[in-house]
């Protein structure tokens, strides 16, 4: 679909150059500039929708950086309307070996989930570090994504990674958290859910762990903490 916009955006944005030319009037003129930046916001859009979700055949060794930026810069928008404040803490240096795209997949649903959590604004904070999974001993990246939103009760916390719930009615699948689980099994990572509810304090933390490119062992996890 992005790459279908592209075409008659070009187009547009060619009719714009040759009507900017023939304008004499200042007004009209700072019209056309304005839409001619705005089309080029929309242009910058559906590449970085086309790289997002471009999947590769095999996977490769990426940055935590390379993984969380395309993807913070892609709801951008949504961070700012909905005055969430992005903390983003880096502390893992290794590469880890993955599907960019299904890990990308992941994160965006993990940070649409924290948007949606907080309706009147929060603070979302996403860091990346090294270390070991302490129920399987394996070395690798711990990936979160924490929230200041309303939380999540107990009773859901239990059903979260099942196909098909939702607290969400007709807005949600039910498939958006089961995805993530089949893709980070898929790559012999585990991905954990922490949440709180509170009058002083709630918010909810997800935690994904990946395997260092060195690292390749079977089990997989998927539980709340």
């Amino acid at each position: 679909m992005a790459h279908e916009i592209n075409n008659p955006l070009e187009a547009i944005t060619n009719l714009l150059y040759l009507s900017r030319k023939g304008v004499v009037d200042p007004t009209v003129q700072q019209w056309l500039d304005q839409a001619d930046l705005e089309l080029r916001r929309i242009t910058v859009i559906a590449n970085q929708t086309l790289r997002f979700h471009r999947q590769s055949t095999s996977p490769t060794q990426v940055s935590c950086l390379s993984l969380f930026n395309p993807t913070l810069d892609f709801y951008e928008a949504r961070f700012r309307n909905a005055n969430i404040r992005v903390e983003k803490r880096k502390r893992a240096i290794n590469l880890i070996e993955c599907y960019e795209g299904d890990i990308r997949q992941v994160l965006s649903n993990l940070i649409t989930n924290a948007i949606d959590a907080m309706p009147t604004g929060g603070r979302l904070l996403v860091r990346s570090r090294e270390g070991t999974d302490w129920s399987t001993g394996r070395k690798g990246v711990f990936l979160t994504v924490a929230d200041t939103g309303k939380g999540i009760d107990a009773e859901t916390q239990k059903r979260i990674f099942e196909a098909f719930f939702s607290t969400k009615g007709d807005n949600g699948s039910g498939l958006g958290l089961w995805m993530c689980t089949q893709i980070i099994c898929r790559h012999h990572g585990t991905i954990r859910i922490r949440s709180a509810q509170g009058t002083d304090k709630s918010g909810t933390v997800v935690v994904l762990f990946l395997p260092l490119a060195e690292a390749t062992q079977p089990e997989s996890l998927a539980t709340t903490i």
